[in-house]
């Protein structure tokens, strides 16, 4: 096995005098942060690699004086762990306004101190329930704020050719019919500003499984 990563190393023994009880996913997924390689480690291995470590060092070390612990100042009751999923959709919200391409470590690594129940989660089971919901908000949101885009201008209509200009004149292609063409391009558009709005490919996959429900509503709007 290789020898631990000593900048890991530091990282976890500054978590660790920061909050004693910080749980292995948190650590976890700071440690991939530094050191890409320990994402071929699984949890139990990780762990006992890296914070096992850290806390024997911890205790083995005999601190000369100790130094009262300073008092906690007063956090909000969101930070202690104890948060509602609505408090994590808030803070990812707020995270991602500040930066849209934050990683979905950061902010498991910052729901998880306001809920504890976040590190049950998988970093996928995570990004699907948090960070997904939270932009797809926002981009419904964002779609809602757009200005109607301006109609576009009727063309004048030809005059009609003399009868031998229209035998020699092409065949239009055949309307809609009854059908609500209207409808139809709304439709596309809706198709179209949702690929658009799809930020990952995770997001552009969903929109694509949802291609047949399109096509129906179409072929409805087409009929009607």
């Amino acid at each position: 096995m290789n020898s631990p990563n000593e900048t890991v190393m530091q990282f976890i023994e500054r978590e660790l005098r920061k909050n004693p009880g910080v749980n292995n996913a948190t650590l976890f997924e700071g440690a991939k942060e530094i050191d890409g390689a320990i994402a071929n480690l699984n949890a139990r291995q990780f762990h006992a690699k890296y914070p096992l470590q850290v806390k024997r060092r911890l205790g083995s070390a005999s601190p000369a004086v100790r130094r009262p612990a300073p008092r906690p100042k007063a956090a909000p009751a969101a930070a202690s762990g104890s948060g509602s999923s609505e408090d994590v959709l808030a803070f990812v919200k707020r995270t991602l306004g500040e930066n849209p391409d934050v990683k979905n470590a950061v902010l498991l690594a910052g729901a998880c101190k306001i809920d504890a129940s976040v590190a049950q989660l998988s970093p996928r089971q995570f990004h699907a329930k948090y960070p997904l919901q939270v932009k797809r908000r926002m981009a419904m949101a964002a779609a809602d704020q757009a200005p109607a885009k301006p109609a576009a201008p009727k063309r004048a209509r030809k005059p009609k050719a003399a009868p031998a200009a229209e035998a020699a004149a092409p065949v239009e292609a055949p309307s809609m019919g009854d059908g609500d063409a209207a409808g139809v391009r709304g439709l596309l558009m809706d198709f179209a500003r949702d690929l658009a709005h799809a930020g990952t490919q995770a997001e552009t996959i969903e929109v694509l499984a949802r291609l047949d429900a399109y096509v129906d509503d179409i072929m409805k709007a087409a009929r009607n």
